[in-house]
């Protein structure tokens, strides 16, 4: 038969890993207070199972009401709206889809590959080199270098 510490590191596991694959935040607390009632149970300082289960609770309802809220606050910073690529005005670029002549294509700048459009509107054919006018959020405004 299994111990009592053992059946909430069970329990722990199970909660840590329903957390994992749902991702809704609030069955960590859970693992949290098996974790924390295992832990218990293992050292001695708690006989029974009705002392367990109310640390279990204890420890659940009081880790989901501090944590909680502030934790969500601190993973849900706010992200750049764009990526800051410093003063890149006048640097080369290669395109690599076409660009058509007032749309959007895609260019290679600093090995990663970013949204461009042409300055005046014309096309740019794939693996032309082009330089950098400047920067509208995420996309590079292009124009190609003869």
């Amino acid at each position: 038969m299994l111990s009592n510490d053992v059946i909430w590191l069970i329990i722990a596991v199970f909660f840590l890993t329903a957390e994992v694959l749902t991702g809704g935040f609030w069955l960590v607390f859970f693992g949290a207070g098996a974790l924390a009632t295992s832990l218990a149970a293992w050292q001695g300082w708690l006989e029974g199972t009705n002392p367990q289960i109310f640390l279990f609770l204890l420890t659940s309802a009081a880790t989901l009401l501090i944590f909680r809220i502030p934790l969500i606050r601190w993973l849900d910073r706010k992200a750049p709206h764009h990526a800051k690529i410093g003063d890149s005005t006048g640097q080369e670029v290669t395109v690599l889809t076409e660009i058509p002549a007032g749309g959007t294509g895609r260019v290679e700048f600093q090995g990663s590959s970013w949204d461009a459009r042409t300055k005046g509107g014309e096309p740019v054919s794939a693996g032309a080199k082009a330089r950098i006018v400047k920067q509208d959020g995420t996309r590079l405004i292009i124009e190609k270098t003869e």
